[in-house]
């Protein structure tokens, strides 16, 4: 199967050449041509709602495909993730949503059978407004709790109603986001890739980016062990 359009007129459902990258993901000390190739609704939108992984081996008759879902500025990367000792295939993708969160999909190849791996699930994060422009961002994976000064918003909160002479005026709960980063990083000289987290935290609206909670990960024997978290406040 080749998603290649052969000197044919391009129409609206080509699948159109994303990326291509020669590196061993089957575990044979071979290079692998990686291809990677997005199909959209229409050629004048930036939204792919198929996106496709095409591995292909020397020693193989046939390329081995992964299909996945769309969206917004996708890419491909490399990097063992899961220590089989063979180049782990990794996309991201854009939702496009107000929250600037993106979808993650992780695949290995080795022995050319392509098998889908879990990536870490976000962090179960909850927290709450306090008075004096105090909040407490609690992190239940970790099981720490920290608080935030946020009376340099003095200001902007007291005008939008939600304190009055340092006093909260209504209970409020912040808004976690899903990741909008979770991307592979070397930490060590093994050659394993981990992969660091940042998920957004919205305070009184979406729009309120009050801080960002950082996570490291590392994948032990079949699934991801935090390693890591932090809070830091937003600029």
């Amino acid at each position: 199967m080749s998603m290649i359009n052969n000197g044919h007129k391009r129409t609206a459902n080509d699948f159109v050449l994303l990326d291509r990258r020669y590196i061993d993901v089957t575990g044979d000390h071979i290079l692998d041509r990686i291809s990677f190739y997005g199909q959209k609704y229409n050629p004048d939108t930036a939204y792919y709602k198929q996106l496709v992984v095409e591995v292909a081996d020397r020693t193989q008759p046939k390329p081995a495909i992964i299909t996945l879902p769309g969206g917004y500025n996708p890419t491909m990367q490399f990097c063992d993730l899961n220590g089989d000792n063979a180049a782990d295939i990794y996309v991201s993708a854009e939702t496009g949503g107000s929250a600037g969160t993106s979808d993650f999909y992780l695949y290995t190849d080795l022995n050319n059978i392509p098998k889908q791996l879990p990536v870490p699930q976000p962090l179960e994060i909850s927290g709450q407004f306090q008075d004096q422009y105090q909040v407490s961002i609690s992190i239940k994976e970790s099981n720490k709790t920290f608080t935030l000064d946020l009376s340099e918003r003095k200001n902007q909160y007291d005008q939008a109603g939600y304190y009055r002479n340092g006093k909260l005026i209504t209970p409020t709960n912040v808004l976690p986001n899903a990741y909008t980063v979770l991307r592979p990083v070397r930490l060590s000289h093994d050659g394993v890739c981990s992969l660091y987290g940042i998920q957004r935290i919205a305070g009184f609206y979406n729009a309120d980016t009050i801080a960002y909670v950082t996570s490291l990960w590392k994948w032990h024997t079949n699934h991801w062990m935090l390693l890591e978290t932090d809070v830091r406040k937003a600029p």
